[in-house]
């Protein structure tokens, strides 16, 4: 028979290796995992405290999840909600200061894959920071990404929400017509840029029951000639153009046309180039103004 300390001393370590067990187990439970759009696993020990946003859309998202007070650092253009341009800027979509970003020492950095400046990024990653790439391919996918971004910053719930909110409304926002009307989508107040149906304004235009004038052009956004375009005798042309700002010459150089003046409409670029919650608000303007042009 074993004598008694032996026993004890056995069943103490036994105790001791369950109750570390237990605790790894539990850690393992806490971590956060994520896959983000391009399929990347993104992990965190803890809800996000310190975020870095990327895109303006990126920065909308985050306050609309009720975390914007996390965010130590954005880019130029984010100026939606107002809260949002009292953030320190980092760069824009064609340059970003590692220095800075670092110095902001974030939890977590949300970046862009289609709009972000993808070298900077991929060397933050080699730093070991955890970056998650948002990139929608699709109006729903809108909600779908919000909603893992929401786990990542501890607004879980409220992702939800805003997910099932989403495409409810994206839903309801459905147009099918008879006879469906021809659209150009002008991009650029500078030059002919439009988008083919991969895009998601070329989506949207879809969404509202109208075709795109140039749904099958290659690239998703690409530039067109004005010859392409008075051949194909679009029923409306929407232009983007900024409540406020400087008037697009091509609204004056349309206008010149007189079978087109009347076709002729304009739409907040904010609200639909920017894949957040409140591209909702671009795509029922933009099925409004496909809707009053087809009466």
């Amino acid at each position: 028979m074993l004598p008694w300390s032996r026993l004890l001393a056995g069943s103490y370590i036994v105790r001791y290796l369950l109750g570390l067990l237990w605790i790894l187990c539990c850690q393992a439970n806490a971590e956060i995992r994520v896959k983000d759009d391009l399929d990347n696993h993104v992990v965190l020990e803890q809800p996000a405290t310190r975020i870095v946003s990327l895109a303006p859309h990126l920065t909308e998202i985050l306050f609309s999840l009720g975390v914007g007070d996390k965010i130590v650092g954005t880019v130029r253009y984010s100026d939606f909600p107002p809260q949002a341009k009292q953030i320190s800027h980092l760069g824009d979509a064609f340059s970003l200061n590692l220095e800075s970003v670092l110095a902001m020492r974030p939890d977590i950095i949300f970046a862009w894959h289609t709009g972000g400046v993808n070298r900077p990024i991929q060397r933050l990653k080699d730093l070991g920071i955890a970056v998650y790439v948002n990139e929608a391919r699709t109006l729903g996918s809108i909600a779908a990404g919000l909603n893992r971004i929401s786990k990542l910053v501890g607004a879980s719930e409220q992702g939800s929400k805003l997910e099932e909110a989403f495409l409810q409304t994206l839903d309801e926002l459905a147009v099918t017509y008879t006879v469906r009307p021809v659209v150009f989508f002008q991009i650029s107040d500078q030059d002919l840029y439009t988008v083919n149906d991969k895009h998601l304004i070329g989506q949207a235009i879809n969404h509202c029951g109208a075709l795109n004038l140039f749904a099958d052009i290659e690239p998703s956004v690409t530039l067109v000639s004005k010859e392409a375009i008075l051949a194909g005798d679009p029923d409306l042309l929407i232009l983007t153009q900024q409540p406020g700002g400087i008037r697009s010459p091509w609204l004056a150089r349309w206008r010149d046309y007189e079978d087109l003046k009347e076709r002729l409409r304009t739409i907040d670029p904010s609200l639909i180039s920017r894949p957040s919650f409140r591209m909702l608000d671009g795509v029922k303007e933009l099925c409004r103004l496909i809707s009053e042009s087809n009466k």
